[in-house]
């Protein structure tokens, strides 16, 4: 079997169903699909139920977070490549077709992302997603270090290297621990690239990026998050003289957060060191733009 597509999900029973229905409307029939339910309190299992067969699996774990859900189901999969896919959003029916003929071209990467685009529920308008193809070559062997444009559902890992680099299971690190895990696989392996769109990211109300306002949780998710990076001395040693600009960019990002839920002192706090950090904050045009929210 080529490919395991993991969908972790929690109380997602009214989104899920649409999710699924799409994941199994694809051309190639290369695939399966495990969901693992993070302990939902509402009737997901019912939802899944009647999609059940020897092409779709279900099981229930306790609740433990997505990082520790994903990693559930690649021990489970049996697939030689690995997609973890979010279960409120929407694949197209050519994704597993384009990626399986990628990892073909490419004679079996550890690693390789396609693309999508982020699709609003309300009005289905459709945003593109800055890539690395914006850039040079510079920006296509960093090209996290502005922050994480991949999020899930595009990113596609050999099953051998899933198993050997899992998410960290951190309650702390929660809508942070795939960026982390792509910063850590990308200072081993090539990420063989595809611009093609093969999945909607469906932007409403409910994402937990959404979700998460309390500014003590901002806060602690990303401090959390370079807590991380900076133990990891093989990663920065990738990232190089880029890692002073990449930790400006992560208080600008955490700066832009609070700014945007009125937490205005933490917001201040962040953005002056982020500027500490790296004096090319001052060239960031989120930088002026966080500010101008926070002073008016």
């Amino acid at each position: 079997m080529f490919l395991s597509i993991i969908i972790p999900t929690y109380n997602r029973a009214h989104l899920i169903e649409h999710t699924l229905k799409r994941v199994l409307d694809q051309s190639c029939d290369d695939f399966e699909v495990i969901v693992i339910d993070d302990g939902s309190s509402d009737n997901t299992e019912e939802i899944v139920q009647p999609f059940l067969s020897e092409k779709v699996r279900y099981y229930r774990i306790s609740n433990s977070e997505r990082g520790a859900a994903r990693n559930r189901g690649t021990e489970y999969a049996r697939g030689e490549y690995i997609n973890w896919f979010d279960s409120d959003d929407e694949m197209l029916p050519h994704h597993v077709a384009h990626i399986k003929e990628l990892c073909t071209r490419h004679e079996n990467p550890e690693v390789a992302n396609v693309m999508y685009q982020i699709k609003d529920s309300v009005s289905g308008k459709l945003t593109p997603v800055q890539s690395a193809y914006s850039g040079g070559k510079k920006r296509r062997k960093n090209f996290l270090i502005e922050g994480n444009y991949l999020a899930c559902n595009p990113v596609i890992v050999r099953r051998d290297i899933a198993l050997e680099n899992p998410f960290i299971e951190d309650r702390a690190l929660s809508a942070s621990e795939d960026y982390e895990l792509w910063l850590r696989l990308l200072a081993k392996y090539r990420f063989h690239q595809s611009a093609e769109i093969t999945s909607y990211l469906i932007q409403h109300a409910e994402r937990s990026v959404n979700t998460m306002t309390d500014p003590d949780k901002l806060e602690t998710r990303f401090l959390t998050f370079l807590k991380y990076i900076d133990e990891n001395e093989a990663l920065k040693q990738f990232l190089g003289n880029d890692y002073p600009y990449f930790v400006m960019r992560n208080y600008l990002i955490l700066a832009v957060d609070l700014a945007f839920n009125n937490h205005r002192q933490k917001g201040f706090f962040y953005l002056k060191k982020a500027l500490r950090e790296h004096k090319s904050a001052l060239k960031q045009r989120v930088f002026w733009a966080t500010l101008k929210h926070l002073v008016l």
